[in-house]
Order: C-alpha cells, then structure tokens, then sequence
C-alpha cells in the first residue's frame, strides 16, 4: 500500500512539474547563446539535437532550473535547485500521444545569440533576444540589438534601442537575405510566407544604394518602397539623388518608379520624368552603365549656347565598353563622338575617340554672307601591348582636321599646340640577332591662326610608311665566349630603314639654294605656281601629290672598337662609322646663263655614302675649395673635359656621282651642287673633313653640415650648379669658316626654381650682300668678328627659362596620402600611378593654394638681320576658399605683344561623388575663344572619391577615371 502511494505520489508530482513548466517562462543567464530546434528550453546548445521538431515537443530527460529568476508574470523560479525529472519515468500507457505528429514550419536550423540575455517565452511560443542579437536561419541573417522570435506567428521582429547617453538609436536591424543586405529601422519577416514589413530601408543595390521608409517584401523577394529615393552616392546624407514617391525593387535586378525628379544638395530640380526604369548590373571594374550628363555653355563669339557631351556610357563587360556622346548648339551647329576603352589581360590595353563636328558659325555677317559650315574632324587611338613573345604592335594616333582644337579643345596646351604627330608601328624579332619592324607615321602643321576669325589655315601634312631591318651587333672574335682579351669587344652589326613619304605641298623650286649667288629656274607645269602651293588631302589632288613622292631608304654598319685606358684615368674610344642613303629621285642641273640655273627633278633610282673614322678621349676630375663655415663645409667643383677628333674623306668627285659640278655664273665659276640635297640627303656638303670636337662640362654643389644633431647623416650635398657646358669644333681640313658656334649651355635647381640657360655664339662676321637686297642676313665672311669691330663673337640666340612653385608646408608631414577602400575594384596600381604622374590632372583639395611661374625669355638673330625676341610669362594656380570650393587660374602675357595671352577661371565644388566646374575664358587671344564659359556636373571615380581629387578634363577627353 505504501509503495502504491509513493507511486501515485511521483506520478501527481510529475503532472504538477510539467504543467508548471507549460506555464512559466525561464530565463537563462546574458551571454548564452542556442540552437532552436522546436526546443522549449536548453541552456547549452552544443548537445542539442540537429534535427527539427516541433516548438512544442520536449526531447531533453532532466530539467535544470540554472539561474534565479523573476519573470514578468511574477513567478519566481529557484536557483541551484538539483530537482531532476526522468520523463522515462512515466508508464508509457499514462500519456496519450498523436500518432500523427503535426509537421515544423522550421526547415532549417535556427541559431541564435546575444550579448545581454536571451529570454525565452515557452507560454507564448517567443524568444527575446537583448544586446547585439543575431538569429542565423539558412541564408537569412538578422543582426540587431533587439530580436523577437514568434514561433505562433512564424515573425522575426527587430529593431534598435534608444541610448539616453548618446540620444541615439544603436543596433538598427540589418537583414541579409543571401547576398542582398538591408540597413532599417524596424523589420517584421514571416519566414514561411518569406513577406515582411520594413520601415527606414538602406540597401545597396549594384551601385546604387536604394533607400525607403515604408517597405512591405512579397514571397518572390520584390520591395514596394514608399517615399523612396535612389542614389549612387554612399554618404548617409547623400549629395545627390532621384526622388520618387512609390518605387518597386524587382527581384534585385531592377527597379520601376512612378513620376520622379532629380535633387543635389537637398535642393530639388525641374528635372525627371512620368516613370523610370533602372537596371542593376553586377559591379565592374568598368562601372555600370548610364546617361551621361551635358555640360552647359556659351561661346558667344562661336557657336552660341550649348549642351555638350551629353550621352550614354554603355558597360559592354569587363573588357571593352563604349560611350556615345552628343553636341548641340544654339546657331545650328552640332556634333557627336564615339569612344571606347578595351584590354585583354596579359595581352593589351588601348581607347580610341571618335568625333565629328559641323560647325556653323553665329556672326551675323556670316550669316549675311550665307557663309558654308565647316567639318571638323578628330581620331584619336592609343593601343599599348604587354610585352610578351617577340612582336609587338602599338599604335598612338592623333589625326585632326585644323580648327578641331580651335573649337573644342579646353586645354590651353592643346589649343595654342600647333602640331600633331601620330604613328601606328609593328616590330618583330627573330631570334638573338636579327628585328624588324613597319609603321605609318602621320605628322600635322595646322599653320596661321587668322589674326580675325583665329582658324589656322595652311596646314601641311605628311605621311610616311617606314620600315626597317636589323642585326644585332656581334663580338666575330669572342663567339665562344672568349678569353677576355682585347680584340674580343670588336662587336659589328647591320641597320637599314626605309621610308615612302608624301605631303600636300607641291614644291615649285628648291628652296635649299634660295641664299646662294645664282637665280634657280624650275620647269613649272600647268598644276603649279611659281611659289610652293597647300593643297587638301584628297582623291583630285592625289595625282599631284605622288608626282612628289619619294623614297629614301638609309643604312649604317654600327662597328664598336675596344676602349682602352690612357694613364689610368683617360678613357680613350676609336670609332669607325659607315653609312649610305638611297632615293628614288635625283636632281640634274643646268646653267642657262645670266646667272640662272635650272633644277629638273629625275626619277631614277639613285645612292650615297660616307665613311669617317675617329677616337675620343675624356676623363673626370675634381678640385675642392674647403670652408670649414658654420655649417658650409666646402664646395666641389667637377669637370668633364672631352676631345674627339673625326675624319671623313672627300665624296665630291666626279667619281663617285653624289654631286654635280655646275657653272653658277657668267664669270665661268663652278660649284658642286648635290643631286640629292632637298630630297632628303643628310650628308655634308660632300668635302674632306677632320673635325676636332670640344666639349667641357662643369658642376658645383657645396657641402653643408645637417641642422639636427640628431640627424642620421652628418653631412647633405646641395646642388649650386647641375651643369654649365661649352661644346663647339674646329675643321682642319676646310679651307674656310673652320670654327663652329660655340654652345653654352647652364641649368639648376635651387630651392624648387628650375632655371634653364642657353647661348650660341658665331665666331664670324657678316658683310651686306650687294648682289641680293633682298637678302637682309647678308653673307657669312671668313673673318672673325672682332676684327670687323662686330664684339668678340656674335650672339646669334638666346634661351632663358625658370620655373618656380608655390606651396604651403604640408600641414602633417606625417599623414600619409589617403588610400582607395580596398574594396573599391577601380583603386588599381595602375590606377593610382597615372595619378602620381600626372598630378596637373587633377585638382586636390587637400592642398590650401598652389601658384606656379614659368618664364621664357627667347633671342635669336641671324646675321644682319634685327633681333626676335620672345618674351612670355606664365601662371596657373588654385585657391581652396573652403574644404569643399577650389577657385583655379592659368593665366599668361605676351611681353612683346603687349597683351595677355588665353586666360581661365574655373571654379570647383567637391560634392564627394559628384564634380561642379564653372569654366570662364575672359582673354583668349582672337574672337573665337573670347568669353566663352561652361558648366559642368559629372559623376566622379570612387578612386577620386577616395583620394578626395577631382579631374580637370577637356572636351575631347572622356575616357580614364
């Protein structure tokens, strides 16, 4: 009988335990941390089971009161308490259970942590978790500092929570569903519907960052965003974005919107549209693509209003993408430009630029007139190999019609560049020993700027096709390596290079003779003039134009002679040189008396060579003057002296046909005149020669004692004086005007001021020339000039330019520049070292001010005739006149011209991910430039944004970063 009562009394005291259980909440101790798996409550989550049961079914075969805790239903559960229950101890015919289990909504594991506590409502089927909460549940992460679990409602419910201290909301929920991240304010998420509700969204979505404050998320993963904006800039308060009050995120791929507008700087613009549309391409290191921005404009002496370079940037793959851009202007005129930027990895890298304008210009005379339009034309094309097996191909083309920089280009250097030079080359080796290699070379005058309209006219261009082949030179006497002997650097090897050139200038005489004492008469042809004559490019004017073709073809056989040393210090270097050069053409002379000469040119296949031998010797030596100062210690003084001396046999004879002796005058006196002088000969006059060469080369810099006695080096070197040379020769075998110009040459940097100096000096006087009026120089006489009282020579040019910068001390000589987020794909080394070399690119609003000077002062004067000078001084610098503004000047004036020469004022605004440029042009030099000034807004390079640089670009530059 008592056995029978302590039986029943186990059992009634087991059905009081688990119903007590079923009421009351337990609380487990801050820091723990589970795995849900339907369980009511188990504090150490290790020995849970993996497999999922229903939030009602209770696996575990004790339960252990852990800790004292009060819930908010009042009950109190003791600590420490040992009470342990076997539910094996029931009879199994005492408890009732379904044979048909209900199935768990949960298809994957749960796992949940917390920092503070983690409390779980068995009643209620919850679980709360405080402080920096995490639920994991398959690819669904949540993280904030409070979570809500509703195992009834199948919910996640987070949000923040309110910090008196700092009157901010800390741990805001983020929800990660796969790759996709959401920053809120407070979320609800049914993971079995998979729909939710969030309020205050933040997600990033491809570039973009999409933000809302009401959002409800269907179970096909689509957002409905209410009051939503969307932008690219990632600031918490961004600078600029699109406005919309519904938009839908469709499965993360793209987003649609109802009626939209566009807002910088919380200022909102009459710009948008009824309903957008934006695609979410995955990031590249190129971008994504988008709609270009116009920039705004006038050229009130041009072409009128504009909007320009406004378009679409296509992001083709990580390989090559594309932009297309257009231009627009109020007088009729417009444009449109193509480019593109390509590589293949390991392989090549190149862009090319495209662009076409037909311009009409805005004066109302012209338009009176009903003056034609004029085509402008630009191809641009850089293609860079890796190097890598043995050919490689490049090419650097820069082809444009005459007025294209007149018009478009916004760089000073390119609008005042009066060249161009462009050239597409192909070269292969083969083997140790022999290379060769072809290119089409294109070089461009663009000629005189017109004093009135500024348009350059009379442009000259030649084209050219070139080859070459080439042996390396060998060592014949050291094949197997050699003994170190002497004779062993004999080393010999072969060069030849050919070209095929034609230009649109059709030569009437030759103008090589135009100083010499006799008339040249040309035979001139119904085509031609008397005087040379620019004709265009094109098909009519071809036939012409080959009619002055030609074909020159050089060689040379590089011979290396062993050195040897003179007295230990003297470096003594024989040299043996041999060239030839071959034409297609040649020159016949005839006298026709009365001092007239005629010049037929011949197409026959002709050639010429020369050969010298010569030896050098130069040494190095110093001298030291010592001070022993209070910190100049001494000064060093260094000299490079070197002697050559050079022969050359005489090719003037008849002999060797390279020249032609022809009667110059009625007197009977004869001269010889090359067949080959003016076609592209670069031989001498054909003469004997033994030339004596001089060069003496010199450098100061003094010795100073380090400021810092805690320096690492006792002593630093200073420059006073990089380089002051003298070079000039004397000819022994010449029977007159044996010495040349003397060449002095000087330059230094002292404290950031380049300073560049240059002279020559003609040892000969000059008489007037009563035969020629015309010629003003007059004629170069064998006599020096101090004996015609002409000074002890005469300065026949001059070149002196500095240059000097302006800089505040860095603020922290310590900080380093800032680095590109490491995630940001753009921030490549390439990236970054195309901005160190190029620093004038960009504008750095780190830097307070910066002014830089560059003066030239420039003489030249030939003979008698009166000097030219050439005076100009030039400035550019910039202002920050707040962190976020930068004001920029580049600026010059003309000396001699007694007026300023192209003069801009920009102004800059850093709006992080965005550029505001307003561009002014108040001087310009001509009518065509005058005044004109733009606007510009453009996205900048999340490199840029990193380094805190904007990029200072012109209208033919839209490419790079």
């Amino acid at each position: 009988m008592i056995q029978l009562k302590k039986k029943w009394f186990s059992i009634s005291l087991s059905l009081c335990v688990l119903l007590l259980v079923g009421c009351v909440r337990t609380q487990q101790q801050s820091g723990r941390s589970g795995r849900l798996f339907g369980k009511a409550a188990k504090a150490d989550s290790s020995a849970s089971s993996q497999t999922p049961v229903s939030p009602l079914s209770v696996t575990s075969d004790t339960l252990t009161a852990t800790d004292s805790t009060t819930l908010p239903s009042g009950v109190r559960i003791a600590t420490g308490d040992t009470l342990g229950i076997r539910l094996d101890s029931l009879r199994s015919d005492s408890l009732r259970v379904d044979s048909l289990a209900k199935q768990s909504d949960l298809q994957s594991t749960v796992e949940y942590k917390s920092t503070d506590s983690t409390i779980m409502d068995v009643d209620g089927k919850q679980v709360h978790l405080y402080g920096e909460a995490e639920v994991t549940y398959g690819t669904i992460n949540l993280k904030a500092d409070y979570i809500r679990i509703d195992w009834t409602l199948n919910e996640l419910f987070a949000r923040g929570t309110y910090d008196s201290t700092t009157k901010e909301t800390i741990g805001e929920p983020i929800f990660q569903d796969g790759a996709e991240a959401y920053n809120t304010k407070e979320l609800r998420y049914n993971y079995k519907t998979k729909k939710g509700f969030i309020r205050g969204v933040v997600t990033q979505q491809g570039e973009g960052n999409i933000r809302g404050e009401q959002v409800k998320k269907d179970q096909e993963g689509n957002l409905y965003i209410k009051k939503a904006i969307y932008t690219t800039c990632n600031l918490t308060h961004p600078h600029f974005y699109i406005n919309a009050p519904k938009i839908k995120l469709i499965d993360n791929k793209q987003v649609v919107s109802g009626p939209f507008n566009l807002v910088i700087a919380d200022v909102p613009l009459p710009l948008g549209l009824p309903f957008g549309f934006f695609p979410f391409p995955k990031k590249k290191e190129i971008g994504t693509s988008g709609i270009l921005f116009p920039a705004y404009g006038e050229e009130p002496n041009g072409r009128g209003f504009y909007l320009r370079d406004g378009g679409y940037y296509f992001a083709v793959s990580e390989n090559f993408n594309a932009t297309v851009t257009g231009q627009i202007y109020s007088t009729g005129s417009w444009g449109l430009g193509v480019s593109s930027v390509y590589t293949k990895r390991y392989r090549y890298n190149g862009n090319v630029s495209l662009r076409f304008n037909r311009n009409k210009s805005g004066d109302e005379l012209d338009k009176v007139l009903n003056t034609p339009g004029r085509n402008d034309f630009s191809v641009v094309w850089s293609h860079a190999p890796v190097p890598r097996g043995n050919s490689t191909f490049s090419a650097n083309v820069n082809v444009t019609s005459n007025s294209f920089n007149q018009y478009n280009a916004q760089d000073n250097q390119k609008y005042i560049s009066n060249v161009a030079s462009s050239s597409v080359q192909y070269n292969r080796t083969f083997g140790q020993y022999a290379r060769a290699g072809a290119s089409l070379r294109v070089n461009q005058n663009f000629g005189t700027p017109d004093p009135e309209t500024g348009l350059k006219t009379g442009g000259k261009t030649d084209v050219s096709t070139q080859f070459n082949f080439g042996v390396n030179q060998i060592a014949p006497f050291a094949l197997n390596g050699g003994r170190g002997a002497w004779y062993e650097s004999f080393r010999l090897g072969m060069d030849f290079n050919g070209d095929y050139s034609v230009n649109n200038t059709l030569s009437a005489i030759d103008t090589t003779y135009s100083r010499l004492e006799f008339i040249v008469v040309n035979e001139i042809d119904s085509a031609r003039t008397a005087g040379d004559q620019v004709v265009d490019f094109n098909f009519d004017n071809l036939p012409d134009l080959l009619k002055d073709a030609r074909f020159n073809g050089r060689y040379s056989i590089p011979i290396s002679l062993p050195n040897f040393k003179l007295l230990r210090f003297i470096n003594f270097t024989p040299s043996i040189s041999l060239q030839g050069e071959v034409f297609s053409k040649q020159y016949s002379y005839q006298y026709l008396g009365n001092n007239q000469i005629r010049i037929d040119t011949i197409d026959r296949v002709g050639s010429e060579y020369s050969y010298s031998m010569g030896a050098g010797l130069n040494t190095r030596f110093y001298g030291t003057f010592f001070v022993r100062g209070k910190r100049l210690e001494a000064i060093r003084h260094t000299v490079i002296p070197s002697v050559s001396f050079s022969y050359t046999p005489d090719f003037s004879g008849d002999n060797f046909g390279f020249y032609q002796n022809t009667q110059i005058n009625d007197d009977g006196e004869t001269r010889f005149l090359s067949r080959y002088r003016g076609i592209g000969s670069t031989s001498s006059n054909g003469r004997a020669s033994g030339v004596i060469s001089y060069n003496l080369n010199n450098s100061f810099e003094m010795k100073l004692r380090s400021k810092s006695d805690t320096a690492d080096q006792q002593f630093e070197k200073v420059s006073l004086l990089d380089n002051l040379s003298f070079n000039g020769s004397y000819n022994l075998i010449a029977d007159s005007l044996n010495l040349s110009n003397l060449s002095v040459n000087a330059n230094t940097t002292i404290k950031d001021l380049n300073l560049n100096f240059n002279m020559t000096f003609d040892p000969y006087a000059y008489i007037l020339d009563t035969r020629s009026p015309n010629n003003t120089a007059g004629i170069r006489i064998n006599e020096f000039a101090i004996k015609r009282g002409q000074g002890l020579a005469r300065l026949s040019n001059l070149n002196v330019t500095f240059s000097k910068s302006f800089n505040p001390k860095k603020k922290d000589p310590e900080k380093k520049p800032a680095a590109p987020n490491p995630a940001n794909p753009q921030a490549t080394a390439e990236n970054l070292e195309f901005i160190q070399r190029n620093p004038n690119l960009y504008v750095d609003f780190d830097i307070p001010w910066n002014v830089n000077i560059n003066y030239n002062f420039g003489l030249s004067r030939f003979g008698l005739q009166p000097s030219q000078i050439i005076q100009t001084l030039s400035a550019n610098g910039d202002l920050s006149l707040t962190p976020k503004w930068k004001l920029s000047l580049q600026t010059g004036f003309d000396f001699q011209a007694l007026s300023p020469s192209i003069t801009t004022v920009s102004l800059y605004r850093d709006l992080h991910c965005w550029d505001m440029s307003f561009n002014w042009t108040p001087f310009a030099g001509n009518r065509l430039r005058a005044s004109n000034y733009s606007f510009t807004l453009k996205a900048k390079s999340s490199i840029l944004q990193d380094l805190k640089l904007s990029r200072r670009r012109s209208f033919v530059d839209r490419s790079g970063y």
